[in-house]
């Protein structure tokens, strides 16, 4: 009898735990406020950087910078164009929003910085670093246009805000690859 009771006392005790942390991912989760707009305004300074300053953007990781942004600009148009291959519905239904929700919890996300999205052409690492980062702008002003949005492949559905908390986390985890030199200010505009 005391080995049931010691074994329904340690089966309450996880549950609780688990419910306990569910809980805390759901309630940190709900209070991550991504900020795209200042994200698209550092990116709006490094392209004015790039192409009137001179300066040259270098990646860390095994994808050059180039291929890091065209990979981002890919993961926000498919935000509204849509992804060409998803994953399984059972992965979008429970996986991937459990992931999405732990990400937010965490304030940054964690994946695979090499992994391409499934059905999305091959990033070029010959593009020119200012282009490929204008896909990535033109991506982000268009999402943030977007009326409707498509099925994220992995995360299932999302309301605009879990796509922009997506997007931020995606991009940041990103954006650490990449060095960038000393900032200089663009010039002011003045009447």
């Amino acid at each position: 009898m005391q080995r049931r009771t010691f074994l329904l006392s340690g089966l309450a005790l996880a549950a609780s735990g688990l419910g306990l942390t569910a809980g805390t991912i759901a309630w940190r989760s709900a209070r991550f406020q991504p900020d795209l707009t200042t994200l698209l305004q550092q990116l709006q300074h490094w392209q004015w950087q790039l192409t009137q300053a001179g300066f040259q953007l270098h990646s860390q990781g095994s994808w050059n910078a180039s291929q890091i942004f065209q990979h981002l600009a890919q993961s926000v148009g498919g935000s509204y164009l849509g992804y060409p291959v998803a994953k399984p519905a059972w992965f979008r239904h429970s996986i991937g929003p459990l992931a999405l929700h732990s990400f937010k919890a965490m304030g940054r996300m964690q994946h695979p910085l090499t992994e391409p999205i499934a059905g999305m052409p091959a990033v070029d690492p010959a593009l020119p670093l200012p282009q490929a980062l204008d896909l990535l702008l033109d991506a982000l002003r268009q999402f943030l246009l977007s009326q409707q949005l498509a099925e994220h492949f992995a995360y299932g559905v999302l309301t605009q805000a879990d796509y922009q908390a997506a997007h931020w986390l995606h991009i940041r985890q990103h954006l650490s690859e990449i060095s960038v030199p000393s900032t200089i200010k663009p010039p002011s505009h003045q009447a």
